[in-house]
């Protein structure tokens, strides 16, 4: 009976503390609602604060009142909460917290500025602004919002808090910021974006914090900036900037990078021991890779005597081209130079020196991807000395001296009917004094003018300067008789000989003594030849035109042999020739 009775007020114990813990628990979690108060805040397209941009609040046993506050305008708002608690003491009985950092604390010194929110368009705070009571006491909590003056384009859908949900953003100039009040886990306040290159592209990102008052503890705030690609490879050194309120904000500018194909990662922190998230301006300035098409040169062709003294001016098609001009080759110095990297090139040359005349490769200009363009040089033809010229009656003789260069042909040209027409062209072998050239097909008692051009590799020189000759009569000598009227003995040293090969003395041959007659002879005409200014007889010009001639033969004859007599007409003692008369005498 005892032990029954010891089990049934043991059992009665059980069921009394089992009834009082619930009691007790219902009791606990009745009082938590009724200590909680949240207030819902939104700004409506106005900016305006709705429902009210001035609440007061009060301690009901150690309550709690939460605002959410909602951005419901498509601009980023700042949102100022002003409260109207002066602690007197450092033992006040109350903290605000805004956006989870205290404005209004019971032991710790407050920053400057902690009551400041910034929203993005469509952003919904949750416990944006709390206020925590210990003591019977009160508080009245004023708003007041207005609209960022940088304008800001944003993402309808939520923000890239990871890699997994990072913000698509183009290469191009649209720019992005972060405007966030709220730091979720203190040093892990991220936000991502990617970008997707095709094929090459060529980015020069900027980042810079746009506001100012977003100071942290101590005065300063540290935003990093990092960029990856798929593999999670840093692209760039990873940056600082930092927002002074004794300084200008920082910016960073890291400078251009060219991207292979892939997916690259944007990731922007705030510093530990920030008290905000950055508001920020971040820009790509990037572009797809621009392929250069060719290269162009003005001018495309240049003059032998113009290197080193004028420009030519290389660009890349397009102008604006990723690929850059990186290599400039001297055709006639065999010389390259690789030391450029750019759109345009100025290129003054060097003294070069053409070795035959013609069209030559000079300069060719290379990009990145291969392309060429080479310029020209123009060596001309060499002006050629005017020629020594004898006419005849319908003929032409000229002798020319040697070009300077080897590969120069020579082109003989006559003036018909106001037009210079190329009669006859010798290669550089024909030329030289021993080797007269003859043109035919001229007119009796016609003035000509004659000149000389130069031709080599398609490039023609300067002409020489003209020589105006006169051909001469036609008409034969009518000869009479011819006499010898005097005669004389001519004796003859000895002498070597030389015998040419080659352009050298191949050998000596000795020429005895010898002598030989000279003879003196008159020629008469049947009649006088008019229109002639002399006449040549055995060798021998006489001025004016007579009936007969006595002249020396130059050469005379050995005894018993022929005499030669050749007799024309000429206009003078070097041109105008007319046709020979040849009369063989013979003599004793």
């Amino acid at each position: 009976m005892k032990k029954e009775r010891k089990r049934r007020i043991c059992n009665y114990f059980m069921k009394a503390l089992l009834l009082c813990a619930l009691v007790f628990g219902f009791g606990f979690i009745v009082g938590v609602d009724v200590n909680a108060k949240e207030h819902d805040i939104y700004v409506d397209e106005s900016g305006s604060i709705k429902p009210s941009s001035s609440i007061t609040v009060s301690k009901s046993s150690d309550s709690t009142h939460s605002f959410t506050i909602t951005n419901k305008t498509a601009k980023p708002v700042k949102i100022t909460l002003d409260n109207n608690v002066t602690p007197k003491s450092k033992n006040y009985r109350m903290r605000i917290k805004v956006g989870g950092h205290e404005c209004v604390s019971r032991e710790n010194a407050v920053p400057a500025d902690t009551n400041i929110l910034y929203l993005y368009p469509g952003q919904k705070m949750k416990n944006a602004c709390e206020v925590i009571f210990d003591s019977s006491t009160s508080a009245t909590i004023t708003m007041k919002s207005e609209y960022l003056n940088k304008e800001v384009k944003s993402k309808d859908k939520a923000i890239g808090l990871n890699q997994d949900t990072a913000i698509e953003i183009p290469l191009s100039g649209m720019q992005y910021s972060l405007f966030e009040g709220v730091t979720a886990q203190v040093g892990k306040d991220e936000r991502w974006y990617k970008f997707n290159v095709s094929d090459r592209a060529v980015i020069n990102p900027t980042f810079e914090l746009a506001e100012k008052e977003r100071s942290g503890h101590f005065g300063f705030n540290n935003t990093y900036i990092r960029m990856y690609n798929s593999r999670g490879e840093m692209i760039y050194k990873e940056a600082t900037a930092k927002s002074d309120l004794s300084s200008k904000v920082e910016q960073w500018n890291p400078g251009p990078i060219t991207l292979t194909k892939d997916t690259y990662y944007v990731c922007i922190s705030v510093d530990k021991s920030a008290y905000y998230p950055a508001t920020f301006m971040f820009n790509l300035n990037g572009h797809n890779w621009i392929y250069a098409n060719g290269v162009t040169c003005s001018p495309s062709e240049i003059n032998l005597e113009d290197i080193g003294k004028k420009k030519v001016i290389a660009q890349t098609m397009p102008a604006n081209s990723d690929d850059k001009i990186i290599e400039v080759y001297d055709h006639l110095s065999g010389k390259t130079w690789d030391w450029y990297n750019s759109n345009t090139v100025d290129y003054d040359g060097i003294p070069s020196k053409a070795t035959t005349p013609g069209r030559h490769a000079w300069i060719t200009f290379k990009t990145t991807n291969g392309k060429t363009f080479t310029t020209y040089v123009i060596s001309p033809a060499e002006k050629l000395k005017k020629p020594r010229v004898a006419t005849g009656y319908n003929s032409a003789k000229f002798w020319i001296d040697y070009p300077n260069k080897r590969n120069t042909s020579v082109r003989i040209q006559v003036l018909k009917k106001g037009k210079w027409t190329t009669a006859k062209t010798i290669g550089y072998n024909s030329c030289g004094t021993s080797n007269p050239v003859t043109i035919k097909g001229l007119k009796p008692l016609t003035n000509y003018k004659f000149r000389l051009q130069s031709y080599a590799n398609g490039m023609t020189g300067d002409p020489s300067d003209v020589v105006t000759m006169k051909t001469g009569s036609s008409k034969k000598p009518a000869v009479k008789s011819i006499k010898v009227v005097k005669r004389k003995k001519v004796t003859v040293r000895g002498w070597w000989r030389k015998h040419w090969i080659g352009g050298r003395v191949s050998r000596y041959e000795w020429v005895p003594p010898y002598t030989y007659t000279r003879y003196k002879v008159k020629v008469t005409l049947k009649k006088k030849v008019p229109k002639v200014g002399g006449m040549w007889v055995a060798g021998n010009w006489v001025k004016g035109s007579k009936k007969s001639y006595t002249v020396w033969v130059p050469n005379g004859a050995r005894k018993g042999k022929k005499l030669t007599i050749r007799i024309s007409t000429a206009l003078g003692k070097g041109y105008g020739n007319g046709p020979e008369v040849k009369k063989v005498i013979k003599v004793k």
